[in-house]
């Protein structure tokens, strides 16, 4: 049987942590059922995370993902050690994953792909989600990003724009300084169906296989239907994948996105976002919903971004038309702003988990209702 890498050319907020700390998980099983997922076994580098930014920076050339400090030439290094194990064992299926590959399509490396890719089939695998309510989740999850781990860091970021700005001219200075705006997640959104397509170009002899994240998860076969995309034997070797694995990124509420959306634009402190942050996480996880905004519903995108999103998933059929056709859009009231005297009883809800300082920080920095983004 000939040997084979798969491409988990992943996008953000379609199971991929859950998926990547799985393998990773499973490393030692996988490895005796034929299949690699290289790890910390294969270099010290890969230790820190489940998915693999090595092989991202190695195949695009974009130095923007964690590479424990090494550069290109280093990167390449590891992976042609990976590949050479791979050749020399008696392993059958050679797995990369990481988020960033689908969208950076366009920047993938054509002749260094042909070549460590020489001699074996190649298999991409592509996790689809309905491209509003992709938006919609990725949104959140940069919202609390401002109130994570690396709050210092990403509070100092402007938050990215969901619609492109209406055309207008640049300043000449901007103009001459090569500037453009800020690529929108609307702008994302569209180029998923042109991703897969560049990715035919530059390696048409792959296999590309598609998943719908909405039909997995409804199924809750997220990490087992991705598996089995990837070649890994479910149904003998993991029947339990799903249980297993359970949620690393499960949903949060869209309330505690909007309150910390709203604290940011009013630039209230990273203290205070870092707090609110945790402050409902922990509520989450407990279950615990602040009953008077309770069945009130709050979304980011518009109607018409909406609208827009579900073209761009529409095209993605087109290519693909295995994938479930998206519900009709139907209008429903949903919410952008919580007014000031709302929020203060919330605020005031999520104590003793937050200080009196913070509330307090919060309560002030909160833009009065006449003041609404």
């Amino acid at each position: 049987m000939p040997k084979r890498v798969t491409l988990h050319a992943g996008l953000h907020k379609t199971g991929s942590s859950t998926i990547q700390q799985y393998l990773r998980d499973q490393d030692e099983k996988l490895r005796a059922l034929g299949i690699f997922y290289p790890g910390p076994r294969e270099h010290e580098a890969m230790e820190a995370r489940s998915n693999h930014p090595l092989m991202f920076n190695a195949m695009t050339k974009l130095m923007t993902a964690p590479s424990e400090g090494m550069d290109l030439p280093a990167c390449r290094e590891v992976v042609a050690g990976v590949f050479k194990k791979f050749h020399q064992s008696e392993f059958e299926n050679l797995i990369w994953s990481y988020e960033a590959m689908a969208l950076t399509s366009r920047a993938w490396d054509t002749d260094y792909l042909r070549r460590i890719l020489h001699g074996v089939d190649v298999r991409i695998v592509f996790i689809a989600r309905y491209t509003d309510d992709w938006i919609e989740s990725l949104y959140r999850e940069i919202i609390r990003s401002r109130g994570g781990p690396r709050a210092e860091v990403f509070y100092a970021l402007p938050m990215p724009p969901i619609a492109p700005p209406p055309i207008a001219p640049l300043p000449v200075a901007q103009k001459d300084a090569g500037a453009r705006p800020p690529e929108s997640l609307l702008e994302q959104g569209a180029r998923t169906a042109k991703a897969l397509r560049i990715m035919r170009e530059k390696l048409p002899s792959a296999e590309i296989v598609v998943r719908s994240f909405d039909a997995d998860r409804e199924a809750g076969s997220v990490v087992s239907g991705a598996l089995a995309a990837m070649g890994v034997p479910v149904e003998s070797a993991f029947p339990d994948a799903d249980e297993e694995a359970g949620l690393k990124n499960p949903t949060k509420s869209d309330l505690y996105s909007m309150l910390l959306y709203h604290l940011i634009v009013a630039r209230a402190g990273v203290d205070v976002i870092s707090a609110v942050h945790a402050a409902g996480r922990k509520r989450d996880r407990k279950g615990a919903k602040f009953e008077p905004l309770a069945g009130r519903r709050f979304r980011f995108l518009s109607d018409e971004d909406a609208i827009r999103a579900h073209g761009y998933y529409e095209e993605l059929r087109e290519d693909f038309p295995h994938l479930p056709a998206q519900p009709p859009y139907v209008s429903k009231p949903a919410e952008r702003y919580l007014p000031r005297e709302e929020v203060v009883a919330l605020l005031d809800w999520l104590r003793p988990d937050i200080s009196d300082f913070i509330f307090d920080k919060a309560c002030a920095g909160y833009p009065a209702d006449r003041e609404r983004p």
